[in-house]
């Protein structure tokens, strides 16, 4: 347990952090210069998924838990577990040569452009609060993706609303972000 604190803070932290960036970066370029290189991608975004799941799996660990009850580490993990097991089966099915060679790039704007709106997503969740901010990003990023069914977006919007507010709001009672603007209207 003490090595789990170690890495989920500090120097370890970072130790943590650095050793597995380093260890992508020398992935990228072994696979590149293998036989394996028009799977690049392939092997990589799995790989990389990896690596995650354990970064974000130790931090888990680190939690704190009081005595016998299921702590804050649960759902944390099991998302791990999932995204853990299926990074390896596409891992493998990428080193097997089970999956299509590696795609021409596209456009590499387009990547830019949706980062640009995940980072304005979560500046708006902090101003109108996490429902009405979530809307937005999904209706608005459908609709860059190209998707233009508007039954079909709208009743995704409200199908994702409402799963987040009775799964996280009064299930988990995870406290969602209220944003300033509405905290300031309704107090």
């Amino acid at each position: 347990m003490e090595l789990f604190k170690f890495f989920g803070k500090g120097p370890g932290f970072w130790l943590l952090l650095i050793s597995l960036v380093v260890l992508a970066i020398i992935a990228t370029v072994l696979v590149r210069k293998s036989s394996k290189k028009d799977y690049t991608g392939r092997i990589i975004v799995p790989f990389i998924f990896i690596e995650l799941a354990v970064f974000f799996g130790i931090l888990a660990l680190g939690f704190p838990v009081k005595g016998d009850e299921v702590g804050p580490a649960v759902v944390p993990l099991l998302w791990i577990v999932g995204i853990l097991g299926l990074s390896i089966v596409l891992l493998f099915r990428a080193l097997t040569k089970h999956e299509e060679v590696d795609p021409p790039w596209g456009k590499v704007s387009s990547v830019v452009i949706y980062i640009v709106m995940i980072i304005l997503y979560l500046l708006f969740m902090q101003l109108i609060g996490y429902f009405l901010a979530t809307a937005l990003f999904l209706i608005t990023g459908m609709y860059y993706l190209n998707y233009r069914n508007w039954k079909v977006m709208i009743s995704m919007c409200v199908g994702w609303i409402l799963f987040s507010y009775f799964a996280f709001y009064k299930l988990l009672y995870v406290p969602l972000p209220q944003g300033l603007i509405i905290e300031s209207i309704f107090g």
